[in-house]
């Protein structure tokens, strides 16, 4: 009700005063409507990412099947590093034109892929080219899975719950890690053959595919993402539109890099190009491992997997800075001793669980640290390519080492092998010690005030590209380093 207004005036103040009532009705509405789809289209993206993560841990067990073969530990690494350089060509690719293909449809494509390349491996009977082109096309397309998986998460949140869905997909694919290989294990068990078993991996991919098509149907109904990618407690505006990054020419584009090569971001990046080895190792050959010392690798991945996402989504929750100096340094360490635990494994299941324990706990904490420090640790202009860089370095790093694993167990055997891995451990725990400094404050380039720039807010806004929404994605809630 408006007091006094009378004549026209007050009646037209009147019929305003309704239609913004009415307006804000709709607003709410629509609000609590998005919402809604929201919590649908996350719930089936994790479908999505659950299914092809199983697919994935299924198809692990590739490594004692090429044993089955006449292959041996380096066959195998060999057959992973064989997709190394496609993945990065493609990956490469990926950060090169990020939105030219949608991320829904790129997930969908690369889950099909997966589907055919399990199935040609489930024809495979000896070695061979065709176990090799499978490979390749496995390693490849799953890359791109796991890229595309955490872009839509990104794109379904806002500054205030970004972390937090990514992590929810991250988390999600660890527990597919875990479930894949043990799937596999009791379908061995069944009375399944390696082929049978490769079949039920395609089939897990390939549903994931077909999820893909109500998860399409329900992003096409939300906002667009310049609608919701920004802050949360702020109205939509054309500010907050992301505009289309300019054309930049090659020099620039060089200059960026070697500045960022520079920076001391090249220490965290270094952590984890080192920590991918470690994990792949762990996971790529932990099959044959069990094996040779007589004991369960389903105590491995299921250990681990849980140890993971407690830390993930529980521990790094409580934490006020989740890669503060302190964090970095304790999860290196305790790398290291997971790594010696191993050693001494021997027979004793016990001593199995535990050293897993440690290993998922203290890596689970540890890598995403590494990944926020880089992005910290950045200059306003390169702060855009380091989560890229990282990914870039943890995908070709987790193909291309096995083939390096493997030459050594079968010279040395795993005693060698977890050796190799406490020297690099080693140095990931030397670098881990190396306190971390934010970049000084200062009026950066295009004469934006100290305090507007990502560099001094620690953290990236997502007004201005794309690919800053995925910087904001990562970094950890709470204070920034330095």
């Amino acid at each position: 009700m408006l007091i006094g207004g009378t004549g026209r005036g007050g009646g037209t103040r009147d019929i305003e005063y309704g239609d913004t009532e009415q307006v804000g009705e709709r607003r709410r509405r629509s609000g609590a409507a998005s919402g809604g789809n929201h919590r649908v289209v996350l719930w089936l993206l994790l479908g999505v990412v659950l299914l092809s993560s199983s697919a994935y841990g299924v198809l692990l067990l590739l490594g004692p099947f090429v044993k089955t073969v006449g292959g041996t530990e380096q066959t195998y690494g060999a057959l992973c590093a064989a997709a190394a350089i496609p993945t990065a060509i493609a990956l490469a690719l990926l950060l090169r034109f990020p939105r030219t293909v949608p991320p829904n449809l790129l997930l969908a494509g690369s889950c099909l892929v997966y589907t055919a390349a399990a199935v040609l491996t489930a024809d495979v009977h000896s070695q061979g080219a065709v176990l090799v082109v499978s490979a390749i096309v496995l390693g490849t397309a799953w890359a791109v899975t796991y890229t595309a998986a955490p872009m839509i998460a990104s794109d379904l949140s806002d500054d205030r719950n970004r972390a937090t869905l990514i992590g929810y997909a991250t988390g999600t694919i660890q527990a597919g890690f875990g479930i894949g290989p043990v799937l596999g294990n009791a379908l061995r068990d069944a009375g399944m053959s390696y082929q049978q078993v490769f079949l039920v991996g395609a089939g897990l991919a390939f549903g994931a595919a077909l999820l893909v098509v109500p998860l399409t149907v329900q992003l096409r109904r939300l906002p667009s993402p310049g609608a919701y990618g920004g802050r949360a407690d702020e109205p939509a505006t054309p500010a907050a539109v992301p505009a289309p990054r300019p054309a930049r020419p090659a020099a620039a584009e060089e200059s960026s890099l070697r500045r960022m090569l520079r920076s001391p971001s090249v220490v965290p990046l270094t952590m984890v190009l080192l920590s991918a080895c470690v994990f792949t190792t762990m996971n790529s050959f932990q099959t044959t491992f069990a094996d040779s010392r007589h004991l369960d690798f389903d105590i491995f991945y299921v250990t681990y997997t849980i140890a993971v996402i407690a830390v993930r989504l529980g521990l790094a929750r409580m934490l006020s800075d989740s890669a503060s100096d302190r964090v970095v340094a304790v999860t290196t360490v305790g790398m290291t001793a997971a790594s010696v635990a191993f050693v001494f494994v021997g027979s004793s299941t016990v001593l199995y669980c535990l050293a897993s324990l440690l290993l998922g706990c203290t890596y689970g904490l540890g890598l995403p640290a590494f990944q926020a420090r880089a992005v910290n640790l950045a200059g306003p202009a390169e702060r855009v390519r380091m989560l890229p860089m990282a990914g870039l370095l943890f995908e070709v790093a987790i193909l291309a080492f096995p083939i390096a694993a493997g030459a050594v167990v079968d010279a040395h055997g795993y005693r060698g092998l977890f050796v190799l891995l406490i020297c690099i451990t080693g140095v990931v725990t030397a670098l881990g010690q190396i306190r971390g400094g934010a970049q000084p404050h200062g009026t950066p380039a295009h004469g934006t005030p100290a305090h507007e720039t990502p560099a001094a807010s620690g953290r990236a806004q997502t007004t201005g590209s794309p690919a800053a929404a995925d910087i904001a994605a990562a970094e950890p809630a709470g204070p920034r380093l330095g």
